[in-house]
């Protein structure tokens, strides 16, 4: 499994990681795995991989995932945030949050389901949905399981998880990805939100084309911030990807840099405890004030009272 690499910014000797597959980095071996696209990690065979988060830096996480939890407790830390799961429940933490373990009870059985954005575009497409939009990022969903719904949604990551580790057969991943989706309607439901309806066609080049914007903007929003540039890198014009971005969801381009972009000042701010000063240096704004009046332009409100809504 290949490691995706990060983009650093050094401020005031902190150092901020970006844009990381920590999973990878770090060599963490899963229960079960489709490479670069899903992950399966679980307590029946007595692994634990939450031992080895333990002592994590927080990191951003650019998949999807979803821990169940089947007995015992855990805490976990999202976006500066402490959430504890007991059993039996579920959590779906979204791309672009960043998340530390912080505590598990020693009795703790959990599976948990990692999703790269690659397929979870193809399967929120197959579905006539989009899970790339500013609505659901850097959001967590929380929410207590019944017996029955826990029955059913161990039943479906066995069945995926079996399938993984068996023989290869003739459209062997479209069957795991068939199972997989099924889970996905069922978290849904579960967790009550809503994805953006997905406008346009999945299967065109213009789809693509948006998928690899997205991407490219995880990667390089803390630098580059015109339309221009990201059109560049896909060889086509700006005024052209703005369109795709309207076809695909009813956002233009420039919206999507401006909310990359406060995403990562609010996780800089939250989640390691960046002073204005610092976040406006480590996202390349020449001054605080300018900082500030991006910021309040997008979100209509100022970072510092951004701040005070937190702590209230």
């Amino acid at each position: 499994m290949s490691s995706t690499s990060p983009i650093t910014t050094e401020t005031h000797n902190t150092r901020y990681v970006e844009y990381v597959d920590f999973f990878a980095q770090r060599g963490i071996d899963p229960s079960a795995a489709l490479p670069n696209q899903l992950l399966l990690f679980d307590t029946f065979n007595d692994n634990n991989s939450f031992e080895n988060l333990y002592h994590w830096e927080a990191n951003k996480i650019y998949q999807k995932i979803h821990i169940y939890v089947t007995q015992g407790s855990i805490t976990v830390d999202i976006n500066g945030k402490e959430e504890t799961l007991t059993a039996p429940s579920l959590i779906t933490i979204m791309p672009e949050n960043t998340c530390t373990r912080r505590y598990r009870s020693s009795d703790l059985q959990y599976f948990m389901i990692v999703v790269y954005p690659k397929l979870s575009n193809k399967l929120y497409a197959d579905m006539g949905l989009t899970y790339s939009n500013a609505q659901l990022s850097l959001k967590h969903f929380v929410s207590s399981l019944s017996e029955e719904q826990m029955n059913h949604t161990r039943n479906l990551y066995l069945d995926i998880k079996n399938d993984l580790l068996g023989p290869d057969y003739e459209y062997k991943e479209v069957y795991i990805q068939n199972l997989l989706a099924a889970l996905v309607v069922q978290n849904i439901q579960i967790h009550r939100y809503n994805p953006m309806p997905l406008h346009g066609d999945s299967n065109s080049r213009q789809y693509d084309i948006y998928c690899r914007y997205l991407t490219l903007l995880n990667k390089h929003s803390i630098e580059h911030r015109t339309v221009q540039y990201y059109a560049d890198l896909l060889n086509i014009s700006s005024k052209y990807l703005s369109f795709v971005c309207n076809s695909y969801s009813k956002k233009n381009a420039s919206t999507w840099i401006d909310d990359s972009v406060i995403q990562k000042a609010k996780a800089l701010m939250l989640v390691h405890h960046y002073t204005l000063r610092q976040t406006s240096e480590a996202l390349h704004f020449p001054t605080v004030s300018s900082f500030s009046r991006f910021f309040k332009r997008v979100t209509h409100i100022t970072p510092k009272e951004f701040l005070k809504t937190i702590d209230n």
